[in-house]
């Protein structure tokens, strides 16, 4: 497997057990807890997590089994553009500055069933470590995907390989700042 496509799925997997191990962790009342009305909760973090892999995942494998059908193959090194680069450092863990969420990528104001969306967040990290397995010898640079946010913006798939764990461990360091607040004030 390219080194690029491990070290995403290296990501991939500590995001995922990360996000298992602060759900396990997290009692009922405690997971809907908001610090104050403008941050998340930490079962609203794992919705919006969910929300965005689910807009993303289906261009993710169709580009990929797209590409093979059209033989887009490559060893690599790949090589990003500054605004592919630009828009991965805004979804690392500890971002220089961040990207404001979307409207259909906020999570509901309503409480939030954590196990439910702990089930659909499961579900979706195995097919989304699938397509990165499936995605190797494709061109991660060539191959595009347009974000499901603002379409006119595509992006390589390697890309989006990357970004999404960060996303995930961004999120994830965020709830769990909010899980301790709210540990502490129990």
């Amino acid at each position: 497997m390219r080194p690029e496509l491990t070290a995403a799925l290296r990501d991939h997997a500590a995001a995922t057990e990360g996000w298992c191990a602060l759900v396990r962790e997290t009692s009922g009342a405690l997971a809907n807890w908001r610090p104050d009305p403008d941050r998340w909760s930490v079962a609203q973090c794992l919705e919006h997590v969910a929300i965005v892999t689910e807009a993303v995942l289906p261009a993710l494998e169709r580009a990929v089994a797209g590409a093979r059908a059209r033989g887009k193959v490559a060893d690599g090194p790949f090589r990003y553009g500054p605004l592919a680069r630009w828009f991965l450092a805004s979804q690392a863990p500890a971002p220089r500055r961040g990207l404001r969420t979307v409207g259909r990528y906020r999570p509901s104001a309503a409480p939030v069933d954590l196990a439910a969306v702990a089930a659909r967040f499961g579900k979706l990290q195995v097919a989304l470590g699938a397509v990165m397995e499936a995605a190797d010898g494709v061109d991660l640079a060539r191959v595009q995907v347009p974000s499901p946010a603002l379409p006119l913006l595509r992006l390589p798939v390697g890309i989006w390989f990357q970004a999404l764990p960060q996303h995930t461990l961004r999120h994830l360091e965020q709830a769990r700042r909010v899980h301790d607040d709210a540990t502490r004030r129990s």
